[in-house]
C-alpha cells in the first residue's frame, strides 16, 4: 500500500496546479463586461445616484478581475459576469429614471393645459 501512495504522493502536487489554471482566461467576457460599462455611462448611469453606485461596483469587480486573470481565471470570470449584471442594472436604472423624468414633464404639461 506504501509503494502505491508514494508515488501518488509526488504525482498529486504537480497536478494541482494545473487544475487552477485549467479554467480558460475570460478576455472575451472581460471585453463584453466593458462594452457593458460602456453603455451604462452613455446611457447616462453617471447622472443618477443609484446607477452610479451600480456603475462603480462593475468598475470595482473588473479592476480586481484584471488582477486575478491567470491567477485564479473561475474567479476572474465569476466577477467579471458580477460586473456585467451590474452595469446592465444601472444602464436599467438610468433608463428607467429618465423614463419617470419624462413622464412627470408630460403629466405636468397636461395638467396645464387642462388649467386653461
Amino acid at each position: 500500500m506504501r509503494r502505491l501512495l508514494a508515488p501518488l504522493a509526488l504525482v498529486l502536487p504537480a497536478l494541482l496546479p494545473a487544475c487552477g489554471s485549467s479554467f480558460p482566461q475570460p478576455n472575451d467576457q472581460f471585453a463584453a463586461a466593458q462594452k457593458d460599462v460602456g453603455r451604462a455611462q452613455e446611457g447616462g448611469a453617471q447622472g443618477i445616484p443609484d446607477a452610479k453606485l451600480h456603475l462603480q461596483l462593475a468598475n470595482e469587480s473588473l479592476t480586481k478581475a484584471k488582477e486575478l486573470m491567470d491567477k485564479d481565471n473561475k474567479r476572474a470570470a465569476s466577477l467579471i459576469s458580477r460586473a456585467s449584471a451590474e452595469a446592465e442594472l444601472a444602464l436599467a436604472l438610468a433608463k428607467a429614471s429618465m423614463a419617470k423624468a419624462d413622464a412627470d414633464e408630460a403629466t405636468e404639461k397636461l395638467a396645464k393645459a387642462k388649467a386653461k
